[in-house]
Formats: structure tokens, sequence, C-alpha cells
């Protein structure tokens, strides 16, 4: 019994042992995903690839580049930099009504926070950034050029007597809409006017009449035109502030009454005793049939201490030539001036009063209520940019809070986007005073060097009044 158990184990062993060999081992392979799942993963990327190129950096060249908001289309300009103080920016009723939905859909398409960043700044940048910065760093100061006269020229030369009173007449017909020097000439003529009163004004009553800005150059307003002259700035004491609220009180329209304008300076002078000298800036002849000659020689006949003096401001040869017998009849001069510089030229060396009447120009130099006002014009497009930055981050945190209310976000989440907004928004601030900082130091480089002129001249017509024995 014993030895018929032993041989039927090793039967069953032998058995079992061949059947274990010939049994092939099992490769282990990976699991692959469905195919559904794979499409759906790169359609998913797909949506989000235009948002890798999209800086979160807050610099100039960042912003400039930045392409406006895709949900921000609807926003002006002049919405966008609305001042609203210490306000919190309140999200827009449509804008917020329209946000959910492509919150969701970014939700949908990553968790990644970075990415989630990048999106909300494609869906909310301001499309202003690009027009602000580039206004700010286009600023260029603007304080009045000190028009101060050769003191060289002067030399060996009898000092003219001052005038007491001067009246400026400036032309504002049609044709002073033209370009000169790749600028409207009436815009030049108004600066160069500007500067000459404040000149002249240390020492003389200043009148403004300006004619040619009524009706228009039709011959329909070919009457009001005509009969339009007025002095915007009544003869008195030179004011700064008026003075310049005078000369932008009206715009170049009509026709050209010479004439009837030499006719108005005549009545004002008139009025007054000792001499006036009248101004003349004009780019064209007389077009209201009046005679400008006539009129010059009638001005002197009734005072003869008085002179009209003309700048023919880029005109053909026919005009100047009436000019010219209109400047000789009123027992004045005539100067030619072909583009800006020579209009800035002849008022500045053949306009001004003698040197000694000029011995106050050094308070032409910019002071300190110029500086404030240009520091304004520096600032302001600086302050745009934060203004419309700040604005910008209050949009995105307001989204980051949408998203976390909904439940697409983790608290965790929210709270980093809301940290990221507050940081965007110094760092505008930021930006904001870098640039307005640069623009500011070009204000002040401008105030130096005008000074350092008016500190030179200065000097130098000192030197000249010692060399010819006249006391200071």
């Amino acid at each position: 019994m014993k030895r018929y158990s032993l041989l039927l184990f090793l039967i069953t062993s032998l058995v079992l042992s061949a059947c274990s060999g010939d049994e092939p081992e099992k490769e282990v392979v990976a699991e692959t995903p469905p195919k559904e799942d794979v499409k759906k993963e790169e359609t998913k990327q797909s949506k989000i690839d235009h948002l890798k190129n999209i800086s979160l950096e807050v610099t100039e060249e960042s912003l400039i580049g930045l392409e406006p908001g895709s949900m921000m289309g609807d926003l002006s300009y002049e919405k966008d930099i609305e001042d609203i103080g210490f306000n919190t920016p309140e999200l827009d009723l449509q804008l917020k009504n329209k946000l959910p939905v492509k919150l969701d859909e970014l939700a949908k398409e990553t968790d990644d926070l970075e990415t989630i960043k990048k999106g909300l700044v494609y869906m909310l940048a301001s499309p202003h950034y690009k027009e602000i910065i580039g206004n700010a760093n286009a600023y260029e100061p603007h304080f009045e050029e000190p028009y101060l006269p050769d003191p060289t020229k002067a030399e060996g030369e009898e000092e003219t007597k001052t005038s007491e009173r001067a009246i400026i007449l400036l032309d504002a017909s049609s044709s002073m809409l033209q370009q000169a020097g790749g600028s409207v000439k009436m815009e030049i003529a108004k600066d160069a006017v500007k500067s000459f009163a404040k000149t002249i004004g240390q020492s003389s009553e200043v009148s403004l009449v300006v004619y040619g800005h009524k009706g228009s150059d039709s011959d329909a307003d070919k009457v009001v035109s005509c009969t339009g002259i007025e002095e915007v700035y009544p003869m008195g004491k030179y004011e700064k502030e008026d003075f310049h609220g005078a000369v932008h009180s009206f715009e170049s329209k009509g026709w050209t009454p010479l004439a009837s304008a030499i006719q108005k300076a005549g009545e004002i002078s008139g009025g007054y005793d000792g001499n006036t000298t009248i101004y003349i800036v004009s780019d064209g002849a007389e077009t209201c049939d009046g005679d400008p000659i006539q009129a010059s020689k009638d001005l002197i006949a009734k005072n003869a201490d008085s002179s009209v003096n003309i700048i023919g401001f880029d005109v053909d040869s026919k005009t100047e030539n009436q000019l010219k017998a209109v400047a000789e009849a009123g027992n004045g001069e005539y100067f030619k001036a072909n583009n800006p510089e020579e209009l800035k030229n002849t008022i500045q060396y053949e306009w001004l009063p003698s040197t000694l009447d000029l011995a106050f120009a050094f308070t032409m130099a910019p002071d300190g209520w110029d500086m404030v006002e240009e520091y304004k014009s520096a600032d302001k497009y600086p302050l745009e940019l934060w203004t419309v930055g700040r604005k910008e981050a209050h949009r995105l945190i307001d989204a980051a809070a949408i998203m976390s209310e909904n439940g697409w976000i983790t608290d965790e989440q929210y709270s980093e986007l809301r940290d990221w907004g507050f940081e965007r928004s110094e760092a505008m601030k930021e930006l904001h005073y870098a640039m307005s900082k640069t623009n500011r130091e070009k204000a002040d480089t401008e105030s130096k060097e005008i000074r350092q002129r008016v500190d030179e001249w200065t000097d130098k017509m000192k030197e000249l009044k010692k060399e010819r024995g006249d006391t200071w």
C-alpha cells in the first residue's frame, strides 16, 4: 500500500511540473486611456494655447504689447481714465452679467493658477495702454520762449524811445489755417504773439486786435467777416492769464480786412496821448475791398508819433509789395518771415524794445507757478496710466471673487489671485511714479536751460552797457 501511494505521488508531481513548464509568462502592459479622453485633453489644451504669450509683467514694453481685453471692447478712453478718487472701482453691470460664463469656461479649461491669471488678463485688460504710454513718452515741456534782443545789435546806435502803448493786430483769416514748417500758421503766430506781448508788456501797455476770425471765407459770409474786427485784449497792463485767454478765444475762419483793422487801431490809439506802436502779423493782402495803405496814412496823420510795423508771414511777392507799402505809409518797417524760425527771429531782433527796457527780461525764465503748471502736464498721462491700471486690477479681483463664489477655484487660489491683483495695482502705481519722474526731469532740464540763456543774456547786456559808459 505504501509503495502504491509513493508511486502515485511521483506521477502527480511529474504531471504538474510538465504543465507548469509549458505555460508562457504573462506580459505586463500599461493601461492606455480611452481615445475619447485623449481627444478631450488635446482640445482643452488648444483652447488655452493663446494664453501662453500673454505677459503678466507691469512694464512699459509689456503693457504696450498687451492686447485689449476680449471683453473690454465697449470701454471708451474717457470712461477708462475717469478719476474716481479713493473710491473702490465697481464692476460694470453689463460686464458683471457676461463674466460668469467666460469664467466657468476658463475654470474648465485649466486649474493652473498662472494660466488662470493670464486668462483673466486676456479677458479684462484695458484697451488703452498703448495710447496712454505713447502720449506719456511723447511729452515735451512747453514753456514760453523768452525772446531776448541781441545785445550787440544796439551797439553804436542810439537807443530808441520806448513806446508807451503797443497794439498787436493778428490776422486770423482762413489762409492762416495753412501750414508752414510743419505746423499750422495760426498756432505759430499765436505762440509768437504770446511771447512778444509778455516781453513788451514789461514796459508798455498792450492791446490785441484780431481780424478775419468771424464768419467764413465764403461769399455769403464776406460782410460778416470783413466787419468782424475785435479788440480781444483791451489796452492795459499785461496780465499773462488774461492775455493767453484772449489769444485762445478765436480761430482762423474768414476774409482779410487789413484796412479796417488798421482803422480800428487808429481809433484805439487816437484816444491816448503819446506814441503808440502798431505791430501787424499777417500772411495775406487785403481781401475786403479796403485800402490798407490809405488807412495807414490816416493813422499817422492823427498821431505822428505812432508807427505801423508789419511782418509778412509766408507771403507771396504781390502780398509782400502791399504790406511793404502799408508799413512805409505808417512810418514803420516791413519784415519778411518765410518760416516759424524767421518769425521768431524777426520779433526777437526787430520788434523788441531797447535793451534798457528789457532789463526785466530775467523774469521770463519759468518761475514757481510755471513749474507747477508744467508738472501738471508732465503728470497727466502717467496719472491716467495709474487710474486705468487700478481699475483693471479691481476687475481681476472681482472676477476671481466670482470664480470663488461659484466653487470654480479653491479658497487658497482665490486668496492668491486677490493678492496678485493688489500687487498689480501697486506695480501700476510704481510705473506711474517712474514715468512722472522722467517727464518732470525733462521739465526741470528745459527750465534750467531757459534760465541759463536769460542769465547769459543779462550778463552780456551788463557788460555792453559798462563798455558804453552807462550805469546799470
